[in-house]
């Protein structure tokens, strides 16, 4: 009897072992997300006049929003997940308005956008008109991406739910904010990614055995990176430009 236990124990650890696992895929989209954003803000503070570098730096905040749809499945405490957001944020501010050549309170990061969208999607999953709150402050606050941001992001957890119909959404948003033109539009070439992933021909997930454990840098990577190039960039653009 002692042994049927144990042996029933080692097979719900191996399951449970297996069922670990590491998404290559999704680590893919966040370096695209990071590359992007980069020669976004390259030509933003060094390089104005090249447009290209703007226009591929468009397909940045889709990746960063369904990154953090994805974020919000996977973490295992969302209150945790918002203050690392709000935080960052807070810190993110001077270096972003400095470097990106704005007032103070003009314009605020992607992580506060980042982070009053994490608000909206829980409070929209719990079925709570405290849903509202988050998108009537982005027409108040200036959030990077303002309501079209946190629109965004809704669209991103529905096509998490259904691929068709967030597919659809996600296109007629950039529709009704971006028509005639708007070098945003160029955000929609990125969806065939986020599909793929989510379908799963980018869904490479590897399994991880044993007590093999994700390094903490790799996990507050784009926390830090986020101010810290937006300093470089700013600290380039002072004494070589």
């Amino acid at each position: 009897m002692l042994e049927c236990v144990e042996t029933s124990l080692c097979i719900f650890e191996e399951e449970r072992l297996v069922h670990r696992s590491y998404d290559l895929g999704r680590e893919l989209l966040k370096w695209i997300a990071i590359i992007t954003m980069t020669l976004d803000h390259i030509g933003a503070i060094l390089y104005p006049e090249f447009e290209f570098l703007r226009w591929i730096g468009r397909l940045a905040f889709p990746l960063f929003a369904y990154l953090l749809i994805l974020g919000m499945e996977s973490t295992r405490n969302i209150r945790n997940y918002f203050v690392r957001l709000f935080i960052f944020a807070l810190i993110s501010q001077i270096p972003f308005f400095i470097a990106i050549d704005y007032a103070p309170f003009d314009l605020l990061n992607i992580f506060f956008s980042l982070s009053f969208g994490l608000l909206f999607i829980t409070f929209f999953k719990k079925g709570s008109l405290l849903a509202l709150v988050p998108l009537l402050a982005s027409f108040i606050i200036p959030f990077d991406y303002g309501i079209y941001g946190l629109a965004m992001i809704g669209c991103m957890y529905i096509l998490t739910k259904n691929t068709n119909f967030g597919v659809i959404l996600l296109l007629l948003l950039n529709v009704l904010f971006l028509v005639p033109f708007n070098s945003q539009l160029l955000s929609i070439a990125v969806l065939p990614l986020i599909v793929f992933h989510k379908d799963g021909a980018l869904n490479m997930t590897k399994p991880l055995i044993g007590n093999f454990k994700i390094p903490l840098w790799r996990k507050y990577f784009f926390y830090v990176y986020y101010p810290l190039h937006l300093t470089l960039l700013y600290i380039i653009k002072l004494y070589f430009f």
